[in-house]
């Protein structure tokens, strides 16, 4: 009974000692999700990103609802970009502010996140890139009160903990609930 115990109580620290040993090992080695295309058309490797992006962005689609441009802004990388699915180029915190504020005016619009997916990969210098991909669900009222949905898949940079440069795609005319 007593070589059990102490049998049991072995393997026991045995294991955890090796989990442990094992954890750290992981956390050196990148897991790869994906690949990415670079524009010359090479193929490279997409590694889960950090978790911490998706509280940023959580924040940052918050301050949109809550219509705090300031935050917004101030939440902005410097170089801020954001290339639009018409095509239209945003830059900078002061064009996006226009932006937001006569699409809030005129669409009461509020955003809604599905997913996200932080990621990053290897840029053509060699250097690694930190990316949050999302999926959101928008919802606009006009004036008429006449409700009308999108959904965005985003793609955006994060640099230095802060959204930088993106690009947005839509699918429009979503049925409401």
């Amino acid at each position: 009974m007593k070589n059990g115990v102490f049998l049991t109580l072995g393997i026991v620290l045995f294991a955890s000692f090796a989990a442990q040993a094992g954890h750290h090992e992981t956390d050196k080695e990148q897991v790869v999700i994906g690949m990415g295309l670079s524009m010359d058309g090479e193929s490279k490797p997409l590694y889960a990103g950090s978790a911490s992006l998706m509280t940023i962005w959580q924040e940052w689609v918050e301050a949109h609802n809550d219509r705090d441009f300031d935050k917004i802004a101030a939440m902005n990388g410097d170089e801020f970009t954001v290339m639009l699915p018409n095509g239209q180029r945003v830059v900078g915190s002061d064009e996006h502010r226009a932006l937001l504020e006569g699409w809030v005016a005129e669409a009461n619009t509020t955003w809604e996140i599905l997913w996200m997916i932080p990621n990053k990969t290897e840029n053509a210098d060699g250097e690694m890139e930190e990316w949050l991909s999302s999926g959101n669900m928008l919802t606009m009222t006009d004036a008429k009160g006449i409700v009308s949905r999108e959904f965005h898949q985003v793609d955006m940079q994060f640099v230095d903990g802060k959204p930088t440069s993106g690009y947005v795609s839509s699918m429009e005319n979503i049925p409401a609930p």
